[in-house]
């Protein structure tokens, strides 16, 4: 009869417990916005209050500003350490402002075609989601450009990419959120 050996190793994962966290936060914040579109459906059923809102162009703007940087930020990590990371972080911090910008310029446009932060519940939604996504960019801008500021000019960054990878993926995910949020205002509730 054999014998059979058995090694109690436990598996090592690959993953930083920054990036783990990360992901922990993500997946709350994907229960947020999911909280809030089914809210969004739920009060779109009582056709009594319900006016439909007018989704601003800049709204599609802001959607491509953000699908841009996210392509600029992915471009800085890949070369953290090189001239060509200035560069592009730079751009992406530029296109995080501009998309900023555009929300707010999009909010403006809701306000002057008559849909007011208050009194109307499908546009108090729009006011309402759009800024929390905004609250959530604008703290990625923060550690943009703190990230920005720690690794412009220093050879040796590559033992801390992780703050920026970590930075990127949230980047992504948040870009990846408005996307959603866009498509759902403007083809499924606003329709």
């Amino acid at each position: 009869m054999s014998e059979l050996t058995y090694t109690n190793k436990p598996k090592e994962f690959k993953i930083h417990p920054k990036m783990f966290v990360l992901y922990l936060s993500m997946a709350s914040m994907v229960m947020l916005f999911s909280a809030f579109s089914s809210a969004l459906i739920v009060k779109r059923g009582d056709t009594k209050h319900w006016i439909n809102v007018h989704i601003p162009i800049e709204f599609l703007l802001s959607t491509i500003v953000i699908i841009f940087s996210s392509l600029t930020i992915y471009l800085a990590y890949k070369n953290i350490g090189t001239k060509k990371f200035r560069v592009f972080s730079l751009i992406t911090i530029v296109l995080a402002c501009l998309f900023v910008f555009l929300q707010v310029k999009g909010w403006n446009a809701l306000s002057a075609n008559g849909t007011p932060y208050v009194g109307n519940p499908s546009g108090t939604f729009v006011y309402f989601i759009s800024g929390i996504h905004g609250v959530h960019y604008v703290f990625g801008i923060f550690f943009l450009i703190l990230l920005d500021r720690l690794y412009s000019g220093r050879e040796k960054v590559l033992e801390y990419s992780v703050y920026y990878n970590i930075l990127q993926q949230f980047w992504h995910f948040i870009g990846l959120i408005w996307v959603y949020l866009y498509l759902f205002f403007k083809f499924i509730i606003y329709n």
